[in-house]
C-alpha cells in the first residue's frame, strides 16, 4: 500500500467517511474539513499522533496547492468542477493521488492540476 492510499485509508477513517457519504454533512463541508485535517495536523504539532500525523503532515503540499489552484480558482475550469464534484471519498483518493505524485509545493500542485486537465479535456469532447 502506497503512502497516498494509506493517508486516503486514515482520512477516511477519522472522518467517518464512507463510500457513499455526501460533501455535506449536517451544513459542513467534508471537503473542508479534510483541508483541515491536514492544516491542522502540519500546523499544531500533537494535534494527531503517530503515523496518522505523519500521513497528514504528508499531504500539506497537496493542501496547499488545492488552496491556492482549486479554492483559489487559479486552476483550469473543467479541473475545479471536477474537483468540487467529488464525493468526500474521491477527494480523499485525490489528495492521495498527489501525495503519491510528491506534491510538496504550489510549483508542483500546478503541474500536477495542468496534467489533470489535460487527462480531463478528451473526455469532455
Amino acid at each position: 500500500m502506497t503512502k497516498g492510499q494509506q493517508f486516503a485509508k486514515t482520512m477516511r477513517g477519522n472522518l467517518g467517511i464512507g463510500a457513499r457519504t455526501r460533501r455535506f454533512r449536517k451544513n459542513v463541508d467534508l471537503h473542508a474539513e479534510i483541508i483541515e485535517c491536514v492544516r491542522n495536523a502540519t500546523y499544531y504539532p500533537g494535534y494527531y499522533t503517530g503515523e496518522r500525523s505523519e500521513l497528514f503532515q504528508a499531504a500539506f503540499g497537496a493542501q496547499v496547492s488545492y488552496g491556492k489552484h482549486i479554492a483559489g480558482r487559479r486552476a483550469d475550469s473543467n479541473v475545479i468542477s471536477h474537483i468540487n464534484a467529488l464525493s468526500p471519498w474521491q477527494f480523499c483518493a485525490l489528495l492521495g493521488d498527489m501525495v503519491d505524485a510528491e506534491i510538496a509545493n504550489v510549483g508542483d500542485g500546478e503541474r500536477f492540476f495542468a496534467e489533470m486537465a489535460r487527462n480531463l479535456q478528451p473526455q469532455a469532447a
